[in-house]
């Protein structure tokens, strides 16, 4: 009996190669999220600072003052934003790699399958060879 052989190994090492590549996608959109997180913390963090300082008691003084927390608040704002964005390339990176999985695993069943038909036919023939060694042995007995 010839060797076993899975015919679509090279479309399963090709999607475990997809694999791989949504992983490093995942992991490079979870990094991005870790960096908006971090300047989230730090906008919020500059806009606090920002509010627990007295204000100024002259009039332009106060106005500049109060320019700079607005600017803070729009820059907590503009960082919130871009962490949506990170959070939402995220989940669709987390979707690309739960259907690059499906796809290997599928073909990964596919190969047990067929392992186990190759191993079940082998089997049989090595049944069939016994068989033929007990009958033709007892045939030349008998004779």
């Amino acid at each position: 009996m010839r060797r076993y052989r899975f015919r679509l190994e090279a479309v399963l090492r090709v999607r475990r190669l997809q694999e791989d590549v949504a992983r490093g996608a995942l992991a490079e959109a979870t990094a991005t999220v870790g960096r908006a997180e971090g300047a989230v913390t730090r906008a919020h963090e500059w806009l606090e600072a920002l509010r627990a300082e007295a204000a100024p008691p002259e009039p332009l003084a106060w106005h500049a003052h109060r320019r700079v927390q607005l600017g803070a608040a729009e820059e907590l704002t503009a960082r919130s934003t871009e962490l949506g964005a990170a959070r939402a390339e995220q989940r669709a990176r987390q979707v690309a790699l739960a259907d690059a999985r499906m796809r290997v695993r599928a073909l990964e069943r596919l190969d047990e399958r067929r392992r186990a038909e190759h191993a079940r036919e082998v089997a049989r023939q090595d049944e069939r060879v016994v068989d033929d060694l007990v009958t033709s042995r007892f045939h030349r007995r008998s004779a």
